[in-house]
Parts: C-alpha cells; sequence; structure tokens
C-alpha cells in the first residue's frame, strides 16, 4: 500500500513537471509573436506606420487610416462613404475622440489603455508603458490551440487579453473592454488572420470585429512604413 501511495505520489509530480516545462511563461508567448511576424531588430526600426483599412457597413463603404508614430502617438480616422464619422487622436498623454455623436478628450486612467493598445507593435513597449502581463493560461480559439495572455495598466485601471496561436505563435484575438460615453461598458472582440508579409514583417490582413456596434470585417488594403510622419499629425488641443 505504501509503494502504491509513492508510485502515486511519483506520477503526480513527474505529471506537474512536464506540465511546468511545456507551458510557457508571458514574455516566452510575446518573445515567440515577435519573431514570428519578423523578429525584434526589423520591429524596432519601425519609427512611424500608417495603415489603410477598408469595409462595408449599413452606411456603405467604409475607410479606415490609422496612423502611429513612437514614441506612443497615434490617430484613427473612419470615413462613410466619403464623410467622417469618428477621429481619434493620441497624443502620448491624451486621447481626443469626435464623432457623429460629439467629442470628448480622454486623459489620465482613462487615456492610458488606448495609448498602450495603439502604440507601434505594443508588445515591445509594454514595460516602458507600465502595463503588467499575466499568463492565464491555454485556450481554444476557432478550434486552435492558443496561449491567453491578460495585460493591466500600471495603474490597475484597465484590463484587456490577446490570444497566441500555440503552434505559430501569431496574435489570433483580442478582446478589450471600455466604456461609453454614457459609461457603460463595452467590450470589443478582434480575431485577426491572413497574415501576409510587408517588408519583412508580418500583419493580419484581415481583421473581424464584434462590438455592440455590430459585426465587421475589415481587410488592410496596404501598410506604409517610416513615412516621416509629423508630430503635428497627433495634436490634441
Amino acid at each position: 500500500m505504501k509503494k502504491l501511495v509513492l508510485f502515486v505520489g511519483v506520477v503526480a509530480v513527474c505529471w506537474q513537471s512536464a506540465l511546468a516545462q511545456t507551458t510557457p511563461t508571458a514574455e516566452e508567448v510575446i518573445d515567440k509573436y515577435i519573431a514570428a511576424i519578423g523578429g525584434k531588430d526589423a520591429l524596432m526600426k519601425v519609427t512611424d506606420m500608417t495603415t489603410s483599412m477598408s469595409s462595408e457597413g449599413q452606411m456603405g463603404a467604409i475607410l479606415i487610416t490609422r496612423k502611429q508614430k513612437l514614441p506612443n502617438k497615434f490617430s484613427m480616422v473612419i470615413n462613410a462613404n466619403g464623410m467622417e464619422v469618428m477621429r481619434q487622436t493620441g497624443d502620448g498623454s491624451k486621447v481626443a475622440m469626435g464623432g457623429m455623436q460629439g467629442s470628448r478628450t480622454l486623459e489620465g486612467p482613462a487615456a492610458q489603455q488606448m495609448t498602450a493598445t495603439n502604440t507601434i507593435f505594443p508588445e515591445l513597449h509594454y514595460a516602458e508603458n507600465g502595463v503588467k502581463t499575466t499568463l492565464v493560461g491555454p485556450e481554444k480559439v476557432d478550434n486552435k490551440d492558443t496561449y491567453k495572455l491578460s495585460h493591466t495598466t500600471s495603474d490597475g485601471s484597465a484590463t484587456w487579453t490577446d490570444n497566441f496561436d500555440a503552434t505559430t505563435g501569431l496574435k489570433v484575438q483580442s478582446v478589450m473592454t471600455g466604456k461609453s460615453q454614457k459609461g457603460e461598458a463595452m467590450m470589443s472582440t478582434m480575431v485577426y488572420s491572413d497574415y501576409k508579409d510587408v517588408n519583412g514583417i508580418k500583419f493580419p490582413m484581415t481583421i473581424q470585429q464584434q462590438s455592440p456596434r455590430g459585426p465587421m470585417t475589415m481587410t488592410i488594403d496596404n501598410v506604409k512604413i517610416n513615412k516621416g510622419l509629423k508630430d503635428s499629425d497627433f495634436t490634441v488641443k
């Protein structure tokens, strides 16, 4: 009986040891992702980026232009049938948001998450932006084995998650929770697919978004890198 108990104990210890060896750390998951899309050296050479996307919605053709510049500036403009319906601009500390329902400026904790997630290749800069990342564990996403990471801003005011393919290392899903102008919680899920190479870096060419506004499938039409974007493009008044 004692031998049986000892045997079971040894098996349990070995199983836990094997599980620990096969489950990566959060840092290892991010490192694999960075390597999968082009490597740290290639990504660190990108100082500004302009991404043009398109979609179809209830208002017809939708064009989305996102600009990013290091260290932490960004902007996004959405046009529907030639009319601007939304604009976001972040100068590194504040985020101005404007659209058909009015405008507002976010500061402090409210702007922290948007700034951290809109930085060029944000995973490279989480540490300097005070973002803490932990491994949640394995999770199935569309029948794919993934590792789920949870990210939290330095003050703990916002949390979001990413899922990375366990085999390829590529990011396959992000889930973010924010607040509407009325203060209501809003969850947005982004699913990334169809990765293709642009100047030695892989980008997902198809992004499917599910939010309270409804589903939207966005296609990346082109990505322009290091075109000399000016700081004046990201002014928040």
